[in-house]
């Protein structure tokens, strides 16, 4: 067997691996200077609730928002998201959550009750932007 022909073999073989290595490369860096060097960022829309009225708490003034990541818990416990200072507001009252892709507000058992557009809701409801929630004698608009 004679090696002088696999070395020939072998040297174009190596050759065309550094070839396509090196157009890879270039096609890599063409694709990165073609998008100016940004990645396409997709932002998620940002969801809140908007305070209409404050009612009577003396933590909330009108116009703040507050911005839902995964769960907010609302009540008069410490342990929540918002505390509220509302006779009408229960220990725990009502929390906004998102569930797959939408929010949802559910009432926690509360005395009052929870409103939403006017109506009590019962257990879990699903959200939408230019909702109006009543919680007490605060009332807050969904935004997103």
């Amino acid at each position: 067997m004679d090696f002088s022909r696999l070395t020939v073999i072998f040297r174009f073989i190596i050759i065309g691996i550094v070839y396509i290595i090196i157009l890879f490369a270039l096609r890599i860096m063409y694709k990165d200077i073609k998008n100016g060097g940004r990645k396409k960022v997709t932002r998620k829309k940002a969801f809140g609730l908007e305070v209409l009225d404050p009612g009577r708490n003396s933590i909330l003034k009108k116009g703040s928002v507050l911005p839902i990541n995964r769960e907010v818990t609302i009540g008069r416990k410490e342990n929540n998201v918002l505390v509220m200072d509302d006779q009408f507001v229960s220990g725990h009252h009502a929390r906004v959550f998102i569930k797959n892709t939408d929010y949802m507000l559910e009432d926690l058992g509360s005395t009052n009750g929870t409103l939403l557009n006017g109506e009590r809701i019962d257990g879990k409801i699903i959200l939408k932007v230019g909702d109006e929630i009543e919680i007490g004698s605060a009332a807050f608009k969904v935004i997103g």
